[in-house]
């Protein structure tokens, strides 16, 4: 007799989990909880036993609810319900790591009636963000402590949940008011925010707007978990056979600090906002102090460095729709030289039911979080050869290789000159 999906689940959950409680019984580790935080990373072998366990639980989630319940509470729901309002009322930091105070000494510090509060911290805590040790009281758990005590994580919440999740909200009117549109300002954000600025033109008109974004993506640029991505990034291209690297839009720095200091006869040249270069050239590390430098360049117009060896656009080009990714590969058209490389490190969608159902539902998400925001989009190995071949054909194609385990991709091209071709 077959064995049953769920029983598939349940045993894949038993065999990974028992693998993970080895681990931390014989490093002398405590036993995951909500009052401590979770490793920042874990050997591969173990890593990949909690991927396991997370994808079939969330399987096996989805299949004992039912249909008519996971279609009655979408997903992403309650992820933000609670979560939007914590930050925004900074209800997190408003309470000290150790501390424990009554809901209406909590409601005080935040400016907020205490049935409200009392309302939001009791839905935050049935996430498990948030406890109650006697009844009344607050007092912080792993993951609340983690929101009041690192500025990163806030503005990422702040991202997703105040910038992100109100434009996903309205995506579907955005589409059909501007069907086919490719515009950065013909988006659920628009709708959401009753702005005609996009999100990044709202970005240039408020620093603190900038400077968080720009928080979030050195974050996540240099997690724990964008370790092994980054590695891949590092041994994928030749960077050795280089000189001289151009990071467009590459905020504060983080991915050329990480090729400077592997490959020490590199200098980068890191290209962003004023505000966020400044922001960089201030915080930039001793030790690369001289191989980095920073410039401010909008992306749109002539690349003003001639003659580097590598263009390197990291995380950049899934913000923006076809008809403006072209536009940005072509502003640099003016700048290479023959044989120089146009290098990305982006994600690559690979073909549906490659990926395990909860991994494939974040890249999806993360697809229409783009579209919802900029009107941008993830795309997969196809979509990348041939939006260079929509850009000039000169730019030859060299591959695309994806980090093992992930989905993130260096995408190699190679500016021909000499070669016969159309110009754009």
């Amino acid at each position: 007799m077959a064995v049953s999906r769920i029983v598939q689940l349940a045993e894949t959950i038993q065999s990974n989990t028992a693998k993970v409680d080895t681990h931390f019984t014989l490093q002398n580790l405590p036993s995951p909880s909500f009052d401590h935080d979770f490793p920042a990373s874990l050997p591969e072998e173990i890593e990949q036993a909690r991927n396991a366990i997370i994808d079939a639980a969330d399987e096996i989630t989805d299949l004992m609810q039912g249909s008519k319940e996971l279609l009655e509470v979408p997903p992403a729901l309650p992820s933000v319900l609670g979560l939007q309002l914590v930050n925004k009322f900074g209800v997190a930091t408003s309470l000290a790591p150790d501390e424990q105070v009554s809901f209406a000494e909590l409601a005080a510090r935040c400016d907020l009636p205490v049935s409200d509060l009392r309302r939001i911290v009791r839905y935050c805590i049935s996430r498990h963000i948030f406890k109650e040790p006697q009844m009344g009281f607050v007092a912080h758990t792993a993951a609340s402590r983690t929101l009041a005590t690192n500025e990163e994580i806030r503005d990422r919440v702040w991202l997703s949940c105040e910038q992100i999740w109100p434009a996903a909200a309205h995506l579907g009117d955005a589409i059909e008011k501007w069907r086919g549109s490719e515009e950065v300002n013909e988006t659920g954000y628009n709708l959401a925010h009753n702005t005609e600025l996009s999100f990044f033109g709202t970005m240039e008109r408020n620093p603190e707007h900038e400077r968080r974004f720009a928080n979030v993506m050195r974050a996540l640029k240099t997690a724990p978990d964008a370790a092994a991505p980054i590695k891949h990034l590092l041994s994928s291209f030749d960077w050795a056979s280089v000189g001289t690297v151009v990071d467009v839009g590459g905020s504060h720095g983080a991915l050329s600090i990480e090729i400077v200091r592997n490959y020490p006869s590199i200098t980068c040249t890191v290209q962003d906002l004023p505000e966020v270069v400044a922001q960089g050239s201030r915080n930039i590390p001793g030790d690369v102090a001289e191989r980095v430098k920073f410039m401010a360049h909008d992306f749109f117009k002539p690349q003003p460095v001639h003659g580097a060896d590598v263009y390197f656009l990291g995380w950049i080009l899934h913000d923006w729709s076809d008809k403006n990714a072209i536009s940005i590969l072509r502003s640099l058209i003016p700048a290479l030289k023959n044989g120089a490389y146009v290098v990305l490190y982006e994600m690559s969608v690979p073909p549906p039911g490659i990926l395990p159902f909860y991994k494939e539902k974040m890249i999806r998400a993360a697809d229409l979080g783009l579209k919802a925001l900029f009107n941008g989009k993830e795309r997969d190995a196809e979509d990348w050869k041939q939006l260079f071949h929509d850009a000039d054909p000169r730019f030859k194609f060299l591959g695309l290789s994806v980090a093992p385990g992930f989905p993130s991709a260096v995408i190699q091209t190679q500016w021909e000159q000499s070669s016969i071709a159309k110009s754009p």
